[in-house]
């Protein structure tokens, strides 16, 4: 098969959360499989180049910006931003896609919510579903306006158009079939796989019970992600144990400079920036233990790459948790004491979690990942003919 990966977030860029992360994950492991691959991507320069030992082929190019330029217009910006930046994305990427499909055939596409609009006349469409931008508001207590409004509207239109839709988890596919009153089968779930330079790592690592007093958090900083509950527990810590450290990796999201929210290293709490895969395994091996305090999470990968390392995982109650931490002893959202509790209550026993690891691999693989997705592409391809 040629599969299509569009994606506002680029696996081969410098951002490796979310999307981005998924698809860098299960795009080596579908190639290995014999399958061609394109990726086409938002990115801030145009480049065209091949990579996995020249079986993907990976469009870089700047998307349209004029929703930008929308949003700094005061009558408009909660008005037309964002469904300006569907509809634009949208027409970019199906043009870009119909070039490279005028020389190959392209059997079937996976896209995210964002950009799909018009994908479903080139080929057999399948929907990942990484979260509505209205969820994310709702749950971090953000106000809705008209924007938000009616993008939503147009991400369920192009869901409707897909010839199917998947999700990483179970309670992320029963959410968006009950808003959208789609039938109960119409998403597939397909849970987000461990990159395999993640997994060969952790698959060798042993803790040995002499790491550094480290709490973790992997994963964008942004509202939803529960960062304000995350720093002010951080400071009930480290009132009572200035030993330990609070590192906090990924790209930043928040309202507000990092400097206003007092992130200095200096005092215990540090921001380091969006990491890669390197990066991100060493941080995994000297940490003590991982927090996921989410107000809202459709999968939270961080917390199974975390578990595979043997970290204990203190996490928030939020989404999918529950249900991909079962046995994880879970606090309320928004409550920094009780985040703390958990926090400090972990660090005094340091011992490794007592996850089976061997499940987390067998699950959470990019070989069994990418075998259910090509399950699906098969079956949306059969469909389509």
């Amino acid at each position: 098969m040629h599969i299509a990966f569009v994606t506002p977030e680029s696996p081969y860029g410098a951002d490796g959360c979310g999307i981005a992360a998924y698809l860098r994950a299960i795009i080596p492991a579908i190639a290995n499989a014999g399958h061609r691959i394109t990726v086409l991507s938002k990115a801030d320069e145009e480049r065209k180049f091949a990579t996995e030992s020249r079986r993907v082929t990976v469009y870089h190019f700047r998307l349209p910006s004029l929703h930008w330029q929308v949003a700094k217009i005061p009558h408009l910006r909660n008005l037309l931003t964002l469904p300006l930046r569907q509809v634009e994305w949208s027409r970019a990427f199906y043009r870009r896609l119909a070039r490279v499909a005028t020389n190959t055939k392209v059997d079937v596409i996976e896209s995210t919510e964002i950009g799909s609009l018009f994908l479903h006349r080139i080929a057999p469409l399948v929907v990942r579903l990484h979260g509505s931008e209205r969820i994310f508001r709702e749950h971090a207590q953000v106000p809705l306006n008209l924007s938000v409004r009616w993008n939503d509207a147009l991400e369920s239109r192009a869901c409707d158009r897909a010839t199917a839709i998947t999700s990483p988890s179970e309670f992320h596919a029963k959410e968006m079939t009950q808003r959208h009153g789609w039938p109960a089968d119409r998403v597939r779930v397909i849970p987000n796989a461990i990159s395999q330079c993640v997994f060969d790592a952790s698959l060798s690592f042993e803790r040995n019970g002499k790491n550094e007093r480290i709490v973790l958090y992997a994963g964008r900083l942004a509202p939803v992600k529960g960062i304000e509950t995350l720093l002010e527990a951080a400071r009930l810590v480290l009132a009572n144990d200035p030993s330990i450290r609070f590192v906090l990796a990924g790209p930043w999201q928040m309202p507000r400079s990092p400097e206003s929210y007092g992130l200095k290293e200096t005092n215990g709490i540090r921001w380091i920036g969006a990491q890669n895969h390197e990066q991100l395994i060493d941080w995994y091996k000297r940490a003590s233990m991982l927090v996921a305090p989410s107000n809202y999470e459709t999968f939270g990968l961080s917390a199974i790459e975390g578990m595979a390392f043997g970290l204990p995982v203190v996490a928030t109650d939020a989404g999918a948790f529950p249900e991909i931490l079962p046995g994880t002893q879970l606090v309320s959202r928004n409550d920094p004491k009780a985040l703390a509790d958990a926090i400090r209550s972990t660090a005094e026993r340091s011992t490794p979690s007592r996850t089976n690891r061997q499940h987390i691999f067998a699950r959470y693989s990019p070989a069994t990942i990418a075998a259910q997705s090509l399950e699906l592409y098969e079956r949306v391809t059969r469909a389509g003919q």
